[in-house]
């Protein structure tokens, strides 16, 4: 893909924003030290915004230049920019009608965490992310993506909601094999089962955020014929 002189500067934007999400903190980990950054709304906002390309890139710059910025957030040293990376990839692939490559993306995932034996004795803490990927798989996704296609400028609430919602999930399941693996053995199956009605609810928090932000900001990106018009994916 060839960027475009708008591309870039939305990616220098977004990727600010990315970096300074990731030093505030939004949830404490279980089981070992550090901490869970904003920057986990971050992705799904970006890629939901710019698309797959573009928002997969600026996400990625951004998780760099936090991991600088606050080495207490990278939970995974280097491989921290890993899960806001797919996030953003995952959730702009469903807004762009691709909702099958993000499926693909946290089913791939998902076979990471259960290739470990923690994981499978924990066969039951993927379970929301199973949901996601059949969202991500099914008509269902497909309508989401169509919300976004009307030339006039709206908010596709139903659209970006569904597509940060997988987003997010790609982003955890992501964080979530490399995190059995990273911090294998701590990371033990009574940990994982531990939290297996708890991150549902930091999850859809995030949701919530990152929606609440993306809605209003996409509607001014739009209205100002910075995305969606140039067809960019």
């Amino acid at each position: 893909m060839k960027l475009t002189t708008t591309d870039i500067a939305l990616t220098a934007v977004f990727a600010a924003f990315q970096a300074l999400l990731s030093v505030f903190p939004f949830t404490l980990t279980v089981g070992v030290s550090g901490q869970i950054t904003l920057g986990v709304i971050g992705g799904p906002l970006i890629g939901v915004l710019l698309g797959p390309l573009v928002g997969s890139l600026a996400s990625l710059i951004g998780s760099v230049v936090g991991v600088f910025l606050n080495p207490g957030g990278a939970l995974f040293g280097v491989f921290s920019v890993i899960p806001p990376f797919l996030g953003a990839f995952a959730a702009g692939c469903l807004k762009t009608r691709r909702g099958y490559v993000a499926g693909a993306v946290m089913l791939g995932s998902l076979i990471v965490f259960y290739a470990h034996p923690f994981g499978r004795e924990a066969y039951m803490y993927p379970w929301l992310h199973i949901i996601a990927i059949l969202v991500a798989l099914s008509p269902l996704a497909y309508f989401a993506a169509s919300t976004f296609s009307s030339s006039r400028i709206v908010k596709p609430v139903f659209g970006i909601i569904t597509a940060v919602f997988i987003g997010i999930l790609a982003d955890h399941i992501a964080g979530s094999a490399l995190a059995i693996w990273y911090f294998s053995p701590l990371l033990t199956a009574p940990i994982w089962n531990s939290i297996l009605l708890v991150y549902p609810i930091e999850r859809l928090v995030a949701v919530g955020l990152a929606s609440a932000i993306a809605i209003p900001v996409y509607s001014s990106l739009k209205r100002g014929r910075l995305i969606d018009f140039q067809n960019k994916t």
